[in-house]
């Protein structure tokens, strides 16, 4: 069973979209953003005022939609669930914190924690049993029968977190929980938070914070509506991740340059910290990476490729990003055979609705396989030709070369996909 939770291949997120450009462009709030959350991570997302983060939290969190790109959680693509199955996955799946808490002012503390998890049914003697250990472990059973305006900021966050945990979500959104926090509280909360990730509960926080950050096992810094920097713990202190965070901050500051241009120079020079290798050996093959296909030579399709992952072919040295934005590299010569597979999407376009199938790769080498998703459309015959070319064997057991052949642009393709492997369309 995979470990991945959430998958976003791509998503960009435009607000008041002009399709026509009368605006002369488009503002991109997110902009061909990857991202993979998988079980027991703690991610935090950085990153300066207008980056990005809260409009990647509420798109994975499915509290909005990207513009384009696809996001599956738990297997499923959001952009197919209705509605009505949405609200009922929030409420199965998700919990959030936010940084106001958005406490219900005319209920106790107590109700404010019931309120989700009697819509569930439950017998009472389960939920009072289950507020109260929530209540020991946050530290607030004593004010439980008071009401918000009688507690303080940390026991109103530590109260939103017990009822964003009432119903045992599996994955913990948090959007700047501490910015109403003093210190004190704040080290209260997120040491409230490490102790839940350790017991398996999964972690998205959004915060502008390095302190903060430094608690989450990743720091993911976005700049522009695009992921700049990613940054693992993996077995270094918290004080040595925050200097790595530290590292990464402070390039977008004013005060970088400053450091570049000033002509005062300090005589005691700024301390490194070593960077820390990733232990993970197989990331090249931790799941499917969507991509589009350049290869040398050959046109590509700008409009595609503008939103997309490149995989550059650079005679035999194959080159691209992963999901979890490591540099992947390797040499085609490796690659002992290839094996072909369609997959279909039932995609949206407003009003209009169809399915669109892509293509799927497994390279497979000694050092294991890389799977690919390919974006490419008409032009990935010159693929399929550098693939004879280098004398690999390639497995096509659904004729996908056989189709490029017989229907050379991809509306016909897409149509003949359609008519001849329907055991790939689910039913709506």
């Amino acid at each position: 069973m995979s470990n991945i939770l959430i998958e976003a291949n791509n998503i960009s997120k435009i607000y008041d979209q002009d399709i026509f450009l009368k605006r002369g462009k488009n503002i991109y709030a997110l902009n061909n953003v990857n991202f993979q959350l998988q079980k027991g991570d703690f991610i935090c997302i950085m990153g300066p005022s207008g980056s990005g983060k809260s409009t990647l939290l509420n798109c994975l969190s499915t509290l909005d939609q990207p513009s384009r790109g696809d996001i599956q959680i738990f297997n499923q693509y959001i952009s197919q669930m209705h509605k009505n199955d949405l609200c009922e996955f929030r409420y199965q799946k998700l919990g959030f914190v936010f940084q106001n808490h958005n406490l219900i002012p005319y209920l106790s503390i107590y109700d404010n924690i019931a309120a989700p998890i009697i819509l569930g049914n439950q017998k009472s003697q389960d939920i009072e049993n289950r507020i109260k250990t929530l209540a020991k472990d946050l530290e607030i059973e004593g004010i439980l029968d008071k009401f918000p305006h009688e507690c303080s900021g940390g026991e109103c966050q530590r109260t939103t977190i017990a009822r964003a945990l009432v119903n045992e979500p599996e994955i913990l959104f948090c959007d700047e929980p501490t910015g109403n926090l003093d210190s004190k509280n704040s080290h209260k909360l997120l040491t409230i938070l490490s102790h839940l990730n350790q017991r398996d509960t999964t972690i998205v926080l959004v915060t502008h914070d390095p302190m903060i950050a430094s608690y989450g096992k990743t720091m993911m810094y976005l700049y522009d509506g695009g992921i700049k920097a990613v940054v693992q713990r993996n077995q270094a202190t918290q004080r040595e991740f925050l200097d790595q965070i530290n590292q990464v901050v402070h390039q977008d500051t004013l005060l970088y340059e400053f450091d570049q241009t000033s002509p005062l120079q300090s005589t005691n020079p700024a301390p490194t910290t070593e960077k820390i290798k990733v232990d993970n050996q197989d990331k090249a093959f931790i799941s499917r990476q969507t991509v589009y296909m350049v290869l040398d030579g050959f046109k590509s399709d700008e409009n595609i490729l503008k939103n997309s992952t490149p995989l550059y072919i650079h005679g035999t040295h194959i080159s691209y990003q992963n999901v979890h934005h490591d540099d992947i590299e390797f040499d085609f010569k490796d690659i002992q055979e290839i094996r072909m597979d369609l997959t279909a999407q039932f995609v949206i376009f407003g009003i209009y609705s169809e399915y669109v199938f892509h293509i799927l790769l497994n390279c497979v080498s000694p050092q294991g396989t890389y799977k690919l998703k390919v974006k490419n459309k008409d032009d990935f015959i010159h693929i399929i030709d550098y693939f004879h070319q280098n004398h690999v064997k390639v497995i096509d057991p659904r004729h996908i070369e056989d189709a490029y052949h017989q229907y050379p642009d991809d509306y016909s393709r897409q149509k003949y996909y359609k008519r001849t492997h329907k055991d790939l369309l689910k039913k709506k």
